[in-house]
């Protein structure tokens, strides 16, 4: 099995590109200003000593020192002033012979100027040269000395080259010198700028964000909720497939990242959580007209507000989920009490065997056959399909259990139903009115409802009629309002998804009392597929 390559960290792969390209860039121009810097030191230095033997070539008493008027002494103590005031190596005055009236070492007066390049200077020229004289190598100014109309001598000014060099030196060690404190600066810098990024990134590398970004796309496209984020500037940036699919299900098409939220999605008050910093869970809303049912939470990032998240689901689907789940409660309940009901009747007879009663016995089981052959075979004759009856016959056996009579009005009849889905809305919406009903009917002398179902073409109307106390008007009003319940907490969710049942096959659930007491609530729907409501 190879073995997997040690990788920098990046904080360390910052600082070390940053150290690499900092120091060539320091190279570069630390050889580019040395270059400049020792350039400017030779003309600086050059420039110097030509104005000093200009100077020097001027003065009084080297002309008439030159001229025959005053002492070589004079000219001496002048030139040696001027070399100690300047900081130069040499102020040498000559006359045209090249004998020297002044120089550094008095053993030197009198003698011959050494270095072979001041031919020039005694045909009257000025100019720059670097010879070896008695002091060594160096550079030095020759300038002509005129007493009026004609040239008597020469001044030559010089600095030695170690002299030059040194300077030259001084110049290299400052540039240095500001060189490595700046690679010091950017060293430092790299780090702060490699642990302020890594701090960014939440503390993980490169790999690692490449693998959450990998796994986080997955996640998004595998939920059946679809997600929309934005940013502070309310700008779409994240939306999943589930979105896009109810998005162009609500007929919006075209790319939706980079876009206004509000372009996009007008309803969706995700400015509002941007600028709240709230979240609300459990809205409804809609895409374009598509009913969703959604959740909205901020984004935050260092306790700052970086965005906003919503996440929301077509309406029309939970409602369906949720109307399967209660009607498959219903059939449990219904079955539940059909179950009870004949073992409560198993031990009646088995209790009249053991009492070797056989004649009470006989009356007993020919009461409950002749009682179910006339409830079954009413509600058989009755209803044609064979889910609801089954479902009516399971509701009257829970509703004997807890003494109430439930009955069948004796109109009341249904065609066999089209399909499995009319068949289950109608058992929702006649389970969510049986079931509270039950609730409200209360503890009277008279615990009566009645069950009516009356076809007319393709659509059915329906009631259910309770013999309780009925309910004042403000709760009539609230009545069909999702989560509205005089119960408590976690209820009123029976009725509303009755309301929404009916108003899916075109119609609506009305609620009123009855005019001899007791709730009815009676709605009328559509049987059949594609008919008009």
């Amino acid at each position: 099995m190879p073995r997997m390559r040690p990788v920098l960290q990046l904080r360390t792969r910052i600082t070390i590109l940053v150290s690499l390209i900092l120091g060539l860039a320091l190279l570069v121009t630390g050889v580019m200003v040395d270059w400049r810097m020792a350039r400017q030191t030779r003309e600086a230095l050059g420039g110097k000593v030509a104005l000093l033997s200009r100077i020097t070539a001027e003065a009084e008493v080297v002309r008439e020192g030159l001229a025959g008027r005053r002492l070589p002494a004079e000219v001496q103590a002048y030139a040696e002033r001027i070399r100690q005031e300047s900081g130069v190596d040499y102020v040498v005055v000559v006359d045209m012979q090249g004998r020297r009236l002044s120089h550094p070492n008095p053993a030197q007066l009198g003698e011959r100027f050494a270095g072979g390049d001041d031919a020039d200077v005694y045909r009257g020229r000025s100019y720059l040269s670097a010879a070896k004289g008695t002091l060594g190598l160096s550079m030095r100014a020759f300038t002509p000395v005129r007493d009026g109309d004609r040239q008597v001598g020469a001044v030559a000014v010089g600095i030695l080259q170690s002299g030059v060099d040194r300077t030259i030196v001084s110049v290299r060690k400052r540039i240095a010198l500001g060189g490595l404190i700046g690679f010091g600066a950017g060293i430092l810098g790299a780090m702060y700028l490699g642990g302020r990024v890594k701090k960014i990134l939440l503390g993980m590398e490169p790999q690692e964000i490449a693998t959450l970004l990998q796994q986080r796309n997955a996640m998004l496209d595998s939920v059946r909720e679809g997600i929309l984020g934005v940013d502070r500037e309310l700008r779409v940036t994240i939306v999943n497939e589930e979105a896009q699919r109810l998005f162009a299900r609500a007929g919006s098409h075209g790319e939706l990242v980079g876009r206004p939220v509000e372009e996009v999605l007008p309803s969706s008050r995700l400015r509002t959580i941007v600028e709240t910093g709230q979240a609300e869970y459990d809205q409804e809303g809609d895409i374009l007209g598509l009913p969703i049912l959604t959740n909205r939470v901020p984004v935050l990032v260092e306790g700052r507000m970086a965005g906003a998240l919503a996440t929301f689901r077509d309406k029309t689907e939970m409602n369906r989920l949720a109307e399967q789940l209660t009607g498959v409660r219903f059939y449990a309940d219904a079955l539940r009490a059909q179950t009870h009901e004949f073992m409560n009747k198993l031990h009646v007879i088995l209790g009249l065997v053991r009492l070797e009663e056989y004649e009470r016995l006989k009356t007993f089981i020919a009461g409950v056959v002749g009682r179910l052959d006339d409830e079954v075979g009413f509600v058989v004759q009755r209803i044609k399909d064979p889910v609801v009856a089954g479902f009516l016959l399971a509701r009257f056996a829970s509703a004997r259990e807890q003494d109430i009579l439930m009955q069948l009005d004796p109109e009341a009849s249904l065609p066999p139903l089209p399909d499995d889905a009319v068949a289950h809305d109608l058992v929702t919406v006649l389970g969510n009115l049986l079931e509270n009903a039950v609730e409200a009917i209360g503890t009277g002398p008279q615990r009566e409802i009645r069950v009516a179902l009356h076809p007319e073409g393709a659509r059915l109307h329906l009631a259910v009629a309770d013999s309780g106390p009925g309910l004042p008007g403000e709760i009539l009003a609230g009545a069909f309002a999702r989560g509205y319940s005089t119960k408590g907490e976690n209820r009123g969710l029976g009725l509303w998804q009755a309301a929404r049942t009916v108003e899916a096959r075109g119609g609506r659930l009305e609620g009123r009392n009855g005019e001899a007491g007791g709730a009815v609530f009676s709605a009328s729907l559509t049987l059949l597929p594609g008919e008009a409501p």
